[in-house]
């Protein structure tokens, strides 16, 4: 790396960093209270989530529809002239592979990661500089090739005080010197809580997530905030069909494991004829949970395994039983026939 490349740049911030757009950080967002409740997300946490068996169990939950997947979206662009082809069995064989591949790779999860820890750390202090400028100087690598997390920005406080930038000045020379498909320089104001409740009382779930993954990096607080919020609304009003055969409920179902909240999903499964879902999610629940790691093999009982697991795991415990024995009474004759 060139000195030439290195720090090529400053911009002066003063008053918020005044200029076109009047203010680059001047969006202060609210967190929901019940936030702090959450468990922090941590690296060994992220790596489970990455790992092979519990990313399989995530992909089976989700039930890819390719239907769904390609489904028409809003998204501000004309859709394309839809092609009609002539062809034999075996080519449409082919091309349905083909289909369900690309429907895989389009619900690729958003990862869950840690919160970035050394924003704003300071590196030094020159106290001979005090009163140079009344400015903040910002210093920025420029260098092509770069990653945004990697890339190298410091700042310059008046008081002499150098240190690293904190998210918002991040994201705002990120995106001037390398402006991202999507993303906004000023955080759109959807994500202020006063705004952001009405979307998620209409049920617009996936569009707030697709837009935060848009907006954010994954361990940005802001992003952390909307789309944990997100998730905790979606449990709450036991809408998961909405982000059923979508890329977010994955993630959704690790955030209700990891934070020991199986209640309402188990519920929703239960009472949806999802069966095979519900033993899916305490296989994933007990991977995720130390010291609850449970083998599951044709030997065991099921229902006392979930049985079980709502004695143990489980808040509403009544409604949950209530709901297995239901599920039990109306399956009785299919279950006497599969044994």
């Amino acid at each position: 790396m060139t000195s030439r490349n290195l720090f090529t740049s400053f911009y002066r911030f003063k008053n918020g960093y005044k200029h076109k757009c009047k203010s680059l950080n001047n969006i202060i967002f609210n967190s929901f209270s019940s936030q702090s409740h959450d468990r922090e997300i941590t690296k060994e946490l992220s790596n489970k989530f990455f790992a092979e068996p519990v990313q399989n169990l995530l992909f089976k939950l989700t039930h890819v529809d390719v239907q769904k997947a390609f489904r028409k979206r809003f998204i501000g662009q004309n859709p394309g002239t839809p092609i009609y082809k002539f062809m034999t069995t075996a080519e449409i064989e082919k091309m349905q592979a083909e289909v369900n591949i690309k429907a895989k790779e389009k619900v690729q999860m958003p990862p869950i990661v840690p919160l970035r820890t050394d924003l704003g750390q300071v590196l030094e202090i020159n106290k001979d500089i005090i009163g140079f400028d009344s400015a903040k100087f910002v210093f920025t690598d420029i260098t092509f090739g770069i990653s945004d997390k990697r890339r190298i920005v410091v700042v310059r406080e008046p008081d002499g005080t150098l240190r690293k930038a904190n998210e918002d000045e991040r994201h705002a020379v990120n995106q001037i010197y390398f402006p991202q498909s999507g993303r906004e320089l000023k955080h759109p104001v959807m994500f202020d809580d006063n705004n952001l409740k009405p979307l998620l009382e209409n049920g617009d779930y996936e569009f707030i997530l697709d837009r935060a993954c848009c907006q954010f990096e994954p361990d940005d607080k802001n992003y952390h905030r909307v789309v944990f919020s997100t998730y905790k609304h979606v449990d709450e009003s036991k809408n998961y069909h909405i982000l059923e055969s979508t890329r977010h409920l994955g993630p959704l179902l690790f955030y209700l494991a990891f934070n020991k909240k199986p209640d309402n999903f188990l519920l929703y499964c239960l009472q949806t004829e999802r069966f095979d879902d519900v033993i899916l999610f305490i296989q994933l629940y007990t991977k995720i949970n130390q010291g609850l790691e449970i083998e599951l093999d044709d030997s065991k009982d099921q229902f006392k395994l979930i049985e079980d697991f709502i004695s143990t795991e489980c808040i509403d415990k009544v409604n949950l039983e209530e709901a297995l024995k239901s599920y039990t009474t109306r399956n009785s004759e299919t279950l006497s026939k599969q044994n």
